[in-house]
């Protein structure tokens, strides 16, 4: 869910990345189609936000900041960098915060970890993707997380399940075929350069 999050923004490792979320509504409409929060939560809050009864501005501003810290921290470690403090530290106290507001409760198999009854669903999508984060980032998927390598700077995070962790771009069909005819592109040019057989040039 982490990824995805850091997804809307498309282009995210380009000089222009398009944003997606433009707005806490926005966020809002996000959330409900993750299944973080329900259609009853969503359209209260999506209300408010219309009616100035409660703002959701720096919630908003809050996520923006935190989903970018989020890319940054998975684009440095699949890029061999350190994490930089700053990041580490903004997404740190967004899962404490979250952390406060989880408690424990009964469940088929015996316990599981639940939002509190009482706890603001205006902080869900933030809070849940913090901790989606932090799940991901304790786990062994963690080394797995790849940035996609499209040389125009596409940056969408994506976790490479292929059996020899060699997946390059995010999708096959978009960045992955678009690089593949690149390098046709410049292998033929470089044949012909050189007048290769087969080459055009060769051939005339």
């Amino acid at each position: 869910m982490c990824l995805d999050f850091a997804n809307t923004n498309d282009w995210h490792a380009s000089e222009h990345p398009v944003e997606t979320l433009h707005s806490y509504t926005e966020l809002v409409e996000w959330g409900k189609k993750a299944g973080i929060i329900n259609d009853e939560d969503a359209e209260a809050l999506i209300r408010l936000e219309a009616n100035q009864h409660e703002p959701g501005a720096e919630v908003y501003h809050r996520a923006i900041e935190t989903r970018e810290a989020i890319f940054r921290i998975f684009a440095r470690r699949y890029a061999g960098l350190p994490v930089a403090r700053e990041d580490l530290a903004k997404l740190n106290s967004v899962v404490r915060e979250a952390r406060a507001h989880r408690e424990l409760a009964p469940d088929v198999d015996g316990f599981t970890w639940k939002w509190a009854d009482d706890v603001d669903p205006k902080n869900l999508v933030l809070w849940t993707v913090a901790l989606s984060a932090a799940t991901l980032l304790t786990s062994e998927r963690s080394s797995r997380v790849r940035v996609c390598e499209d040389d125009r700077g596409c940056g969408a995070l994506f976790i490479d399940m292929s059996k020899n962790h060699s997946r390059r771009w995010c999708s096959m069909e978009s960045c992955g075929n678009r690089a593949k005819a690149h390098r046709h592109y410049s292998r033929v040019k470089v044949e012909a350069s050189k007048g290769l057989p087969g080459s055009p040039s060769a051939e005339a």
